[in-house]
């Protein structure tokens, strides 16, 4: 009897975890938080849509974030978010440009141009003992600011 109940919940909550829609992550911006020895310290600004009818925590987010196809950042970010049903949260990613490519990264940054962007990699979605992993490849376009019209106070 009691093996039963153990197949019949196994089943209930595969069948649970199968209609889970994963989650929508966007790029939304960057912030320049200082610089370090390493380099240019940055926020990477995400946001993370649950497209799902219940409340869930993402517990990890590993990604890659391009700009023109170079690989700006990378990495895993382990804290849990709580994103309510239906809603978005912005996420702050903390990442270092190293100094090599501070200079190119710099200039592109400022050049007035149209620039493609694509952030890809895994999000893992909990609600209580249920746990699932989801990939996600997003990508867009955005327009930099021409250096005439940036102004840096330091």
């Amino acid at each position: 009897m009691l093996q039963a109940v153990a197949t019949a919940t196994l089943a209930v909550l595969l069948v649970s975890c199968s209609s889970i829609e994963p989650p929508k992550v966007m790029l939304t911006g960057v912030e320049v938080d200082g610089l370090s020895v390493e380099g240019l310290e940055l926020t990477l600004l995400a946001e993370v849509r649950n497209p799902n009818d219940f409340g869930a925590t993402i517990g990890t987010l590993d990604y890659e974030a391009f700009v023109d196809g170079t690989r700006l950042a990378k990495g895993l970010l382990s804290r849990d978010v709580e994103v309510e049903a239906g809603e978005s949260v912005e996420i702050g990613i903390p990442f270092t440009l190293t100094w090599e490519g501070v200079g190119e990264a710099i200039e592109k940054a400022l050049d007035g141009r149209e620039h493609d962007w694509k952030l890809k990699g895994s999000a893992t979605l909990r609600k209580g003992v249920l746990s699932k992993t989801f990939r996600f490849d997003e990508s867009g376009s955005f327009r930099s600011p021409d250096k005439e019209d940036v102004e840096i106070d330091l």
